[in-house]
């Protein structure tokens, strides 16, 4: 059976408030997928650019072992008005295409979300001919208003992403034009030790603390960040974690997490032997594989 190789991006979903600029997890996206399941077919679409459309085809809910809940599905795009004849490979012969100016080829794009310690994992197919990162944030950011409005409210946001690294660490961190952010994430047992001499009262606090370093206007912490980095291989230092926000040459944001040092970010895969496609069963269950290892 033929196999072809597909990467899977690593993303956050997040959301920018217009007037404030604050940013949080995108966590309506649990109410934006059982909204969107429930439309008929065509109230589905979204209509993209060059004659194209897309639609959420499938979404199932999923719980994980540890306690965290996410979906996984894809969506199908189909590029219309656009009909050429076909030729066959074999004989060379063309023929008028049965295909009506209205249809086009079905692309899928499947996902992962993870909704875990209130951050968003959106783990997406890379496939150049269905639908990109940012056309499923626009897909979310459409959906979103259509439900707000329906329980009466306005959308004040606007739904994005941020990259999660997969490269090494320490050279992502360097590539980066500046770093404004750096997490650490640490036991909460380190607040009862000789540095901070807390008392025994951390029961009711979850097990990694999170301290959040920002950088001076304009200025960047990757120095700083290589240090916490480099404490945490240490594992002497209580640290679990790890994370950087920062912008790349390009001034995208960027999000590096230790989490995903190690992680394969790419799938080898059955082909269906009559359509060609890449079987969804298949590809499911290696995204599956993925969300499984996010902490």
């Amino acid at each position: 059976m033929s196999k072809k190789d597909r990467k899977i991006s690593f993303n956050t979903l997040i959301t920018e408030e217009y007037i404030t600029h604050n940013f949080e997890p995108f966590t309506l996206i649990q109410d934006i997928i059982p909204f969107i399941k429930k439309l008929k077919k065509l109230d589905k679409q979204y209509d993209l650019k060059e004659s194209k459309f897309c639609l959420l085809q499938s979404a199932t809910q999923k719980a994980f072992s540890d306690g965290s809940t996410g979906f996984v599905g894809h969506f199908r795009s189909a590029r219309h008005k656009f009909r050429p004849n076909l030729i066959d490979k074999e004989t060379g012969l063309e023929r008028v295409s049965p295909k009506k100016i209205s249809e086009g080829d079905i692309e899928k794009t499947h996902f992962g979300i993870k909704i875990i310690n209130n951050e968003v994992f959106l783990l997406l197919e890379v496939n150049g001919n269905g639908v990109s990162i940012l056309q499923i944030v626009n897909y979310f950011n459409y959906f979103a208003k259509r439900y707000l409005n329906g329980l009466g409210q306005r959308r004040n946001f606007s739904v994005e992403y941020t990259k999660l690294g997969t490269n090494d660490f320490l050279k992502s961190i360097k590539k980066l034009k500046r770093v404004r952010v750096a997490e650490v994430y640490f036991d909460k047992s380190l607040m009862g030790n000789g540095c901070l001499n807390f008392s025994n009262r951390t029961s009711n606090l979850k097990r990694n603390i999170k301290l959040t370093a920002t950088a001076e206007k304009a200025e960047s912490i990757a120095e700083t960040s290589i240090d916490l980095f480099n404490k945490l291989s240490s594992g002497k230092s209580g640290i679990s974690k790890v994370r950087i926000l920062g912008n790349d040459k390009n001034g995208t944001e960027v999000t590096l997490d230790t989490s995903f040092i190690e992680k394969v970010d790419s799938l080898s895969l059955d082909l269906n032997p009559i359509t060609g496609e890449i079987i969804t069963a298949e590809i499911l269950t290696g995204i599956d594989g993925f969300m499984n290892a996010l902490v």
